[in-house]
């Protein structure tokens, strides 16, 4: 096979994957809408429905790595590629919860075991002047996977309100109608799937698992498919140095996995992994909606933003996969983690002047409850000096915490706060409530083109750079297994990250939540500038010297 036509199936494995990995993040927002009134579930359960993947991807960061080290990345690969498969056949084909939920958590296993792999398979495979480019395509895709989700979500969605429109009011038909716009949208996600494993099945193992693993003529074999001679050579000789330097050691009985040289590079890529979620990435894709209403857009304007933001995404993170190989990796991370620092020191300081005059409430709603609902007009809550006004309203029913922002000048500017049909005799608590004058339209606008200025700076950086850089960082012995670890410490700060946002905005205000964000993205900044070595155009071989000369 020729070197071009190779680098593109390697490149194709990268794309595929991420779009697996982009498209199953999505997809399960606007399934949800559907699927909660078609499928008998409890609020508990729709809760552990939307955390499934993520309980699969911890499980599968774990797995993932020693896996591939066994069985080699390409059949790890086929084996997250059937995993995803058989989970979109157990979903389409559920009646009840556990079928669901077994689906889910079998996608978020392939995806877990997809985010560890890849990236090592690509580090791998693709020659070092252009590893880069090859590498981060997965990220790219991953943004076009949810894009693409997002798209399926709105022709589902546009599909249904057509269809619900002709069936005149027929419930039955209605219900049929929801049950299958939420079927066909995990269906679709089957297609890439199977030219995933199909792509896979034909491509060759990872050179380096081919040494490790006495294949040296194998090895060679595919080193030539996407380089010429010389450098395959060179390549296999540096492998040669590295085994041989590792057998020195360990009959000097100095070759531990807690040595320095396999050690730091470790703590490296997991911190990296980690810092890259407390920068708050997750939390602004997963709640803009929420801080652009709060801060002065309707909700109609920041509902429709999401498509915005993640085209945004997508675009920039382009320029970052060209540019990549050319600035280095290092030059990414500075850039883009400035301009993040630059988005959050404006969207606190515009936090700061919203929040300044916040009253806290909660006292007063708790007491105006009558059995288990609140209703009070917004401007009888609190004194006011004139103009519009806003509540903001953290409350829970049955335990289960919900957030609700009604201003003085809504078309309803009341708050009104009762149980829905599935818990009728729930309990009403007033968790946190504040009273405030409303912020104007503009204010909300700003936060938006912070945001939009934050997703480009994590595009172009971060974005770009986290899992080819973590995957070069990491010596051959310990790849995979520090891939694994990395994921993990990634999915944790993420599941931190995101469950500290609701608690943290309730008692101290977007102005608290993004100062932690942007302290994040100082160290972020300062770590990559003059704690991380430059991998551009260094043969993992060489990565790996470097970090053995250190020790």
């Amino acid at each position: 096979m020729k070197s071009r036509s190779y680098l593109v199936l390697l490149v194709s494995i990268a794309a595929l994957g991420g779009l697996l990995y982009g498209y199953d993040i999505g997809i399960i927002g606007t399934a949800l809408l559907y699927l909660d009134k078609c499928v008998r579930l409890s609020e508990g359960q729709v809760g552990m429905l939307a955390s499934a993947v993520m309980v699969g991807a911890l499980a599968s960061s774990v797995l993932g790595g020693g896996l591939s080290d066994w069985l080699g990345r390409k059949k790890a690969m086929m084996i997250s590629a059937l995993l995803f498969a058989v989970s979109v056949i157990m979903i389409v084909t559920a009646q009840g919860f556990w079928p669901l939920f077994f689906g889910r958590t079998l996608q978020g296993l392939s995806a877990g075991m997809i985010a560890v792999v890849i990236p090592v398979f690509m580090s791998e495979c693709v020659p070092a002047k252009t590893r880069g480019l090859g590498s981060t395509v997965f990220q790219l895709c991953i943004t076009l996977g949810i894009l693409l989700a997002m798209a399926a979500g709105a022709y589902y969605e546009s599909g249904v309100e057509a269809a619900v429109a002709a069936a005149a009011g027929d419930a039955t038909k209605i219900m049929g109608i929801e049950d299958a716009a939420w079927r066909n949208m995990f269906r679709s996600s089957i297609w890439p799937a199977i030219v995933f494993f199909f792509v896979a099945f034909i491509a060759s193992e990872s050179p380096r698992w081919l040494f490790r693993h006495g294949r040296k003529e194998k090895a060679l074999a595919v080193l030539l498919k996407g380089r010429d001679q010389a450098q395959a050579d060179l390549e296999l000789r540096e492998m040669e140095e590295v085994t041989g330097r590792a057998k020195d050691r360990h009959g000097a009985g100095g070759d531990s996995l807690f040595q320095r040289h396999y050690l730091v590079p470790l703590i490296f890529a997991v911190v990296l992994l980690g810092i890259n979620q407390a920068t708050g990435i997750v939390a602004v894709f997963t709640f803009p909606v929420v801080m652009l209403h709060q801060s002065g857009l309707s909700e109609s304007a920041a509902s429709h933003t999401g498509v915005w933001l993640a085209l945004t995404n997508f675009t920039v993170t382009i320029f970052g996969v060209l540019l990549v190989d050319r600035l280095g990796r290092k030059m990414l991370l500075k850039i883009g983690t400035s301009i993040i620092i630059v988005a959050l020191i404006l969207g606190v300081i515009t936090f700061l002047k919203v929040e300044s005059g916040r009253q806290d409430v909660s006292a007063k709603l708790q007491s105006a409850i009558v059995g288990n609902t609140l209703t009070i007009p917004v401007k009888d809550i609190a004194p006011s000096s004139g103009g519009n006004v806003q509540v903001n309203v953290v409350y829970a029913y049955g335990g289960k915490e919900q957030m609700t922002l009604v201003r003085s000048d809504a078309a309803e500017p009341v708050l009104t706060l009762k149980p829905d049909a599935k818990t009728p005799a729930a309990n009403l608590k007033i968790v946190r409530a504040k009273f405030s004058a409303a912020p104007a339209q503009q204010t909300g606008q700003i936060i938006f083109a912070c945001l939009l200025l934050y997703i480009a700076g994590f595009a172009f950086g971060p974005g770009v750079c986290l899992w080819l850089m973590s995957a070069e960082l990491l010596p051959t012995r310990v790849r995979s297994f520090g891939m694994g670890v990395g994921v993990l410490f990634n999915a944790l700060v993420t599941i931190g990250t995101t469950a500290v946002f609701l608690p943290v905005v309730g008692n101290f205000g977007y102005a608290a939540m993004w100062g932690v964000w942007l302290v994040c993205t100082v160290v972020y900044f300062l770590f990559a500038a003059f704690v991380l070595p430059e991998t551009k155009g260094r043969t993992l071989e060489e990565i790996e010297a470097h970090f053995a000369k250190k020790s």
